[in-house]
């Protein structure tokens, strides 16, 4: 007669569905377990937990917990500390608090790991004053504060663009003996490209090198970004060879970092050349590089290098999204190829690519700049029953396109929504509705049309200046 499963059979199998990340069957034998009469143990529940916050299903994982509760099964830190962590990943910073303070309050231990969870979430969500607090909290109650912890608070103000309290607190962790680690390094680094402040990162670096660290992939990668921002490709492909000769193969976001850079810089074949030499090196593009790709021969004006670039990715049977065919899509709308436009919308179609809210203000554009009403109309219908919504650009291109058919009242209709979702229209539709006010008598609605323009015309004046501004300091 065979022997049934017991609970670590059952633990087994519930463990390897976790680590694989099947959901489905681990929580199909956590009930068949159950219904067998065989009690699942806190290892078996936390498993599944785990795996639940993992999916972001936070909800799902209290109901295990609800019944880990009822069926009286112990269950330690781990249990509180996975749940926590589901929490941060949601970004529900509030639940997580109130599920760190109710550890505190059954007298559960909260460790390093726990507190540093929490940091993270702060950090992640841009909440760096609760995330300070909590690691003087930390600090407070005497924890061994590791370079992992202080390394999160430090990439939490890298990301953030606060570059003094980032090295404020490396300096403290120095300062305690704490040795920073790559990671460490990588996130100060990181936070200094993305400022432009090349020459701080190269310094940093080297400082690690001298302390015995080897430069990864991320502060490789942290390099060449920072230089394609800064318009010096030519440097960022020497730092990829620089890599190479230290042993590190780029990565996709090595080479979907310099393929942008050079398709910005309108170097098209150099970005090709990038391109294959990826594939020859067995490096799989993600959709995100092809469409990089496809961006530049669309502002370059080169469409028919994107129309054969998206054949070929159509041969190879390359998933497409929304993305992908809107660069193209928007250049034949921009050139008034609207025959064209329309291929590239029913290939979107015959694909099954969901068309995304950029797709319809595109279409609704480009239909109203070739005075295509009929077109235009159906797509801001289609994309309004969806939820979509439009772009102030596509409104007045509408409320423009209509007038001009004499559909005076859509127009109206159109331009007084445009208004209550607090968009601004050019000035000429502005002119329009004033004089037409005027011509009716309608001396209140006349004004009010004024000065509602008059107001537009001085913060575009004002986003003018301060963007002048800041090109001006930018080029210091």
């Amino acid at each position: 007669m065979p022997l049934s499963p017991d609970v670590v059979t059952y633990g087994i199998l519930i463990h390897d569905y976790c680590a694989l990340g099947d959901l489905e069957n681990a929580v199909k034998l956590l009930d068949e377990m159950v219904a067998r009469g065989v009690e699942p143990n806190a290892t078996v529940y936390t498993s599944v937990i785990a795996l639940l916050c993992e999916k972001r299903r936070v909800s799902d994982a209290l109901k295990v917990v609800e019944d880990m509760v009822q069926r009286e099964v112990v269950f330690d830190e781990a249990v509180y500390t996975t749940v926590l962590s589901g929490f941060c990943s949601e970004g529900n910073l509030a639940a997580a608090r109130q599920w760190f303070d109710e550890m505190q309050r059954k007298g559960l231990a909260t460790d390093r790991v726990t507190y540093t969870t929490l940091i993270n979430g702060f950090c992640r969500a841009g909440e760096l004053n609760e995330a300070e607090r909590v690691f003087h909290e930390m600090l407070s109650k005497q924890l061994d504060v590791d370079e992992v912890t202080y390394t999160v608070l430090i990439d939490g103000y890298c990301k953030r663009g606060k570059m003094v309290e980032a090295f404020r607190v490396h300096n403290e962790m120095v300062q305690r003996r704490v040795t920073p680690n790559v990671v460490t390094y990588t996130a100060l680094c990181d936070g200094l490209c993305k400022q432009g402040d090349l020459q701080a990162a190269n310094e940093l670096l080297h400082e690690m090198c001298n302390k015995g660290l080897e430069l990864n992939t991320c502060a490789y990668n942290s390099l060449i970004n920072g230089l394609c921002k800064a318009g010096n490709v030519e440097q960022a492909m020497r730092t990829m060879v620089d890599m190479d000769t230290a042993g590190l193969k780029p990565d996709v976001f090595t080479y979907t970092t310099l393929i942008d850079a050079l398709c910005k810089s309108g170097e098209l074949d150099e970005a090709q050349n990038v391109l294959q030499e990826m594939l020859d090196n067995g490096i799989k593009p993600t959709i995100v590089t092809y469409n990089v790709l496809m961006n530049g021969f669309c502002m370059t004006g080169r469409v028919e290098g994107g129309k054969k670039l998206l054949e070929w990715m159509l041969e190879k049977n390359i998933c497409l999204n929304a993305t992908t065919y809107n660069s193209l899509l928007k250049q034949y709308c921009i050139n008034n190829n609207m025959k064209s436009a329309t291929e590239i919308y029913k290939g979107m179609c015959s694909q099954e690519v969901m068309l995304n809210e950029n797709t319809y203000n595109i279409l609704i554009k480009g239909h109203c700049k070739a005075r295509n009403m009929k077109e235009a109309l159906h797509f801001h219908n289609e994309m309004i029953e969806k939820g979509f919504r439009l772009t102030a650009t596509s409104f007045n291109s509408l409320i423009r396109l209509l007038n001009k058919k004499k559909k005076f009242v859509e127009a109206r209709k159109l331009f007084d929504e445009m208004r209550k979702e607090g968009m601004t229209a050019e000035p000429d539709v502005y002119n329009f509705y004033i004089d037409l006010n005027f011509n009716e008598d309608n001396l209140e609605s006349t004004l009010a049309l004024c000065d509602e323009l008059v107001e537009a015309s001085v913060a575009t004046s004002r986003a003018e200046m301060d963007q002048h501004v800041a090109n001006g300091h930018k080029h210091k």
